[in-house]
């Protein structure tokens, strides 16, 4: 009776141990510098030549951290304009390009 309980202890350590791995491995991977990702629906709310906060229809505020070069002077981007960013991450968020926000991107 005690070695059965030993091998039941033993199995279900096994299992467990099994179960946090499987958990462990669906987890992504950290996005690599370069990636690219965009933003749909956006709203410039503040903006400055290191900073940008932009928010979306839910009220979800996104800081980014600018760099320098690629991006479009503040003055360019109007507070009630809605649009889609393009962008890649990196040490800081490299801009590729914005497009206004379709009609229906709105509505969601």
């Amino acid at each position: 009776m005690l070695a059965m309980k030993k091998i039941l202890i033993v199995t279900a350590v096994f299992v467990f141990i099994l179960l946090l791995a499987k958990i462990a491995n669906q987890i992504p991977p950290p996005a690599p510098a370069g990636y690219d990702f965009w933003l749909y629906a956006q709203q410039v709310v503040e903006c400055s030549p290191t900073d940008i906060t932009l928010i979306d229809k839910h009220q979800t505020e996104i800081h980014l951290q600018k760099d320098e070069n690629s991006w479009p002077p503040c003055a360019s981007f109007h507070k009630d304009d809605m649009l889609d960013f393009y962008l890649s991450r990196g040490e800081k968020t490299h801009y590729l390009r914005d497009e206004p926000t379709a009609w229906w991107r709105k509505a969601m």
